[in-house]
């Protein structure tokens, strides 16, 4: 289906774009010699030159954008890429395991990763579903150490020259290149970080070697960081408020709570990533480079958990409880499951390229492009489920403030034996083995005129695959051969940190891969002995993705003066046509038949920037746009994937359309000198195809043969959705007081984003309100940084139409360090200082109908660095 520009496009595209050629036309006239923008400058050292050259690039920039670089070589303010750009005004995060995980900008959470212009593939673990992998289009920014970057950049209005797929923006991760360094360079850190409940003290460690030879044409830089980290998340999972009938007095239709499961997860964490480039400078005007990055991250996880879930059909809760229309409290007779997992999930990602660019001193500049992408993952699970010999009597109440409380009654005895069966199908054991693959090769050829005006075009083309293959073999063992396997849960240790009364003392497994892997295959074997992995295909999950992309732009941009006050605009257009095919298999009953779904689009998308000099120091820039972003390849796959352990069915939707957005902005930058500046945009998204995910209840016997009622989740486009806001950021040092007050400084941004779809709802993980707050004191050789960060709450999902929240939280983090020597550096660094504060909740239409909750620790380092 071939998507062509809406009217919006053409009166944003004029409203901009039509004062950017106004300009244009008039730039041979009026042209300046412009001040090239830094390219792979890396910065000497300290938080007060990082600033500077932030706002420098910010500045000389084409478009809106804003900029994080390095303190110095491996240096970037926080260890995670994603904790860092929380900095950036109008950024947001998800973390995941206490961790940064991936970014939304003003308010979207479609945003393009890239790595020097590049997709970096690969895989992120959720925290839940426990079984369903986060499959985008780019790598987790949690799974490549952000010592390898020298500098962040959050694109928020694109040019005609950048990649498609980003609809809330662009952010790319710049790697340093060894002919910007002007002399050899070698730096070594080493980290010991301590885990609070984890009580564990592991190593981090970073190297970074750069150097030139043959009178300084060929550079050399290999750079490299290990990471150990083992983590506690507990946590109260997976529940939701579902319509239930009542009959009787008061009776009606009460969105209920389906399940109350409470889990602790201990999760092992290890991170390699090796980057290295060869850059060739054959003459003064061409240059080669060869570059690679290398990214390994093991999880690890192993996690117990005690559930109760209630009964489904009319009246399954007595002595109800109703506020706001939902069932908060009252009696059940319930299902009670414990279990006790371990899951490995070692993923793998790999990025190679070749550039080659010619700058001439004719104006002509060729650049070619060229990479392949690759990400990999093996992920095994094994489990013993435990299940209650019959329904349990308990009595429940979620408005205590804090998790819901669960009282079980009756004889049923959590921590004996005697009152559990193995559940059906209690010994299981699944692999999964994914495939991200891309390669990509791309040319820009640009222009620039006697008179100032410079002509841009250029195509890229890309071939993506995906390939995902899961094994399921599961069977119901006899009581005495998982006694060996039976663990007791001591009420100390399970959510010690988590106020309320339910069940912390219970019986649960201890499964090994031995054990679980050998009896599931035993019962259940692949049918292939050539299969890739000896237990039954789950083919219902398979699929096999192709997706085939051209794109080609053509930019016009140039600068010069409008009454008196000068000016850089451009303005073009981006052409963008997709070909995806898919293969999945479709069950009716028990016959899975292979099927292949197909879908093409076309997208259309102009932009137009233009930025004034209203005076030495004060900018304002104008900018309108098309963006759209590509569904996730998770989304597409129309396989189905059915959790037996949660009674939980998610899967892809084929015809997802991508969502558009229509976007226009203002903006205001006052440099009030050179670490110093004052910054404000108002922004405006009409968002269309938005996509989110469809939460309704059903049975399915050809899933479950046993008929039990099943939660589907699914991704849908919405109509339509508009968001508007602003967003304003100041970072000053305070250079007017005297010595040592004048090492203080501050950097403070708030952003307001309101958002609503086609139906009154706000968008899918939209905060309304979001801001950062950081302290910064630089003088001599010590320096420090207080950082607090809030967003408040934003939608996740909708169930049955509802929608469901994710509440606000906030973090905090210190650090100080001290130069101890011209090439020593000592630092100190204290993470999720107010654990509670920084916790993730997750409800339906009020807090006290709470579906997840899940609390990190607190993490310490101390470090000790050297640079020659």
């Amino acid at each position: 289906m071939a998507i062509g520009p809406t009217r919006g496009t053409f009166f944003l595209a004029k409203l901009a774009g039509g004062v950017s050629l106004a300009a244009l036309a008039m730039a041979p006239a009026f042209a300046q010699d412009a001040a090239p923008a830094p390219e792979d400058e890396i910065v000497v050292s300290g938080i007060r030159a990082s600033l500077e050259q932030a706002a420098e690039i910010k500045r000389e920039a084409d478009q809106v954008v804003d900029v994080i670089t390095a303190e110095d070589v491996g240096k970037l303010p926080d260890a995670n890429v994603a904790e860092a750009l929380q900095r950036v005004t109008g950024v947001q995060i998800t973390r995941v395991f206490g961790e940064g995980q991936s970014v939304s900008v003003r308010g979207l959470q479609q945003v393009r990763v890239e790595v020097d212009g590049r997709t970096l593939l690969g895989w992120s673990a959720r925290l839940s579903p426990p079984e369903n992998d986060q499959l985008g289009r780019s790598s987790g920014l949690d799974s490549v150490p952000s010592s390898l970057f020298g500098r962040l950049e959050v694109r928020k209005s694109p040019l005609a020259s950048n990649a498609e797929g980003g609809l809330g923006g662009t952010v790319n991760l710049v790697t340093p290149k060894p002919l910007s360094f002007k002399e050899p360079t070698i730096s070594v850190r080493a980290q010991g970080v301590y885990s609070e409940n984890s009580d564990k003290f592991e190593p981090a460690i970073t190297g970074f070697a750069t150097t030139k030879f043959a009178d300084g044409r060929i550079g050399v830089m290999l750079a490299g960081e290990y990471q150990k980290r083992t983590s506690t998340t507990q946590t109260f999972e997976r529940n939701n408020f579902l319509n239930r009938t009542y009959t009787g007095t008061g009776g009606g239709v009460f969105p209920t709570p389906v399940l109350l499961q409470y889990e602790q997860f201990t999760v092992d964490r290890s991170r390699l990533g090796l980057n290295g480039a060869i850059q060739f400078e054959v003459t003064p005007e061409f240059t080669i480079t060869a570059d690679a990055l290398y990214s390994k991250l093991k999880t690890g996880r192993r996690q117990d958990f005690f559930a109760f879930r209630l009964p489904t059909g009319s009246n399954p809760v007595t002595n109800r409880v109703v506020e706001d229309g939902m069932v908060v409290a009252g009696n059940a007779n319930g299902t009670v499951t414990t279990a006790g997992q371990i899951r490995n999930e070692p993923t793998e990602s790999f990025l190679y390229g070749l550039n080659g660019k010619y700058e001439g001193d004719n104006g002509l500049t060729i650049e070619a492009d060229g990479y392949y992408s690759k990400g990999t993952i093996d992920q095994t699970i094994q489990i013993i489920t435990l299940q209650a010999t019959a329904p349990v009597p308990g009595a429940f109440d979620f408005r205590g403030g804090g998790i819901p409380s669960l009282t079980l009654g009756g004889t049923f005895d959590p921590t004996n034996y005697a009152s559990y069966n193995p559940a059906n199908n209690g010994v299981r054991s699944n692999r999964l083995i994914g495939l991200l693959e891309e390669w990509t090769g791309k040319l820009d050829v640009s222009y620039e005129t006697a008179g100032g005006v410079t002509i841009s075009a250029g195509a890229r083309y890309t071939d993506l695959h995906a390939r995902s293959n899961a094994f399921r073999s599961q069977v119901t063992p006899t009581r005495a051969e998982i006694e060996p396997f039976l663990k007791p849960i001591d009420m100390s240790n399970f959510l010690p940190d988590i106020a309320g009364t339910f069940p912390r003392s219970f019986l649960s497994t201890a499964p090994t891969f031995d054990y679980v892997f050998t009896r599931a295959q035993a019962a259940e074997p692949n049918p292939n002995a050539n299969g890739l992995s000896t237990l039954l295909p789950n083919l219902q999950r398979d699929y096999d993705f192709s997706e085939k992309t051209l794109a080609a732009y053509l930019m016009v941009a140039g600068e010069g003066e409008i009454v008196g006050i000068p000016y850089k605009a451009n303005a073009g257009v981006r052409i963008a046509s997709t070909r995806l095919s898919v293969d999945s298999y479709v069950n009716v009953g028990t016959v899975s038949t292979l099927r292949n779904d197909k879908n093409r689009y076309t997208n259309i998308l102009p932009s137009a920037n233009i930025a004034f000099n209203v005076t030495d120091d004060f900018l304002v820039r104008l900018s309108a746009s098309q963006t759209m972003q590509r569904a996730s390849i998770a989304d597409l796959a129309p396989s189905t994937f059915f959790n037996a352990t949660n009674l939980s069915v998610t899967g892809g939707n084929v015809n997802l359309e991508p969502p558009t957005s229509t976007q226009a902005d203002i903006s205001f930058e006052y440099y009030r000198g050179k670490s110093s500046l004052i910054s404000g945009a108002f922004f405006y998204k009409d968002v269309k195809n938005f996509i989110a995910s469809f939460v309704t209840t059903g049975i399915d016997t050809t899933l479950d043969p046993q008929g039990r009622e099943l939660t589907f989740s699914r991704p849908e486009n919405l109509s339509s959705a508009r968001i508007k806001g602003f967003e304003v950021g100041v970072q000053q040092f305070f250079d007017f007081l005297p010595s040592p007050l004048d090492g203080f400084g501050i950097i403070a941004n708030y952003t307001y984003s309101d958002s609503e779809d086609a139906a009154g709802f706000p968008l899918v993980a939209v905060s309304k309100n979001s801001y950062n707050l950081v302290g910064l004191y630089e003088k001599g050789p010590f320096s420090a940084r207080v950082a607090y960060n809030y967003r408040d709450e934003a939608v996740f999902e909708f169930s049955e139409g509802r929608p469901s929240f994710v509440g606000s939280r906030s973090q905090l983090v210190a650090q100080v360090g001290s130069d101890t020597t011209e090439n020593f550096a000592l630092s100190l660094q204290a993470q999720n200082l107010m654990p509670r504060k920084s916790a993730t909740s997750e409800y339906s239409v009020n807090e006290v109908a709470l579906n997840s909750y899940a609390l990190s620790e607190r993490r310490f380092s101390v470090g000790l660095r050297a640079k020659f």
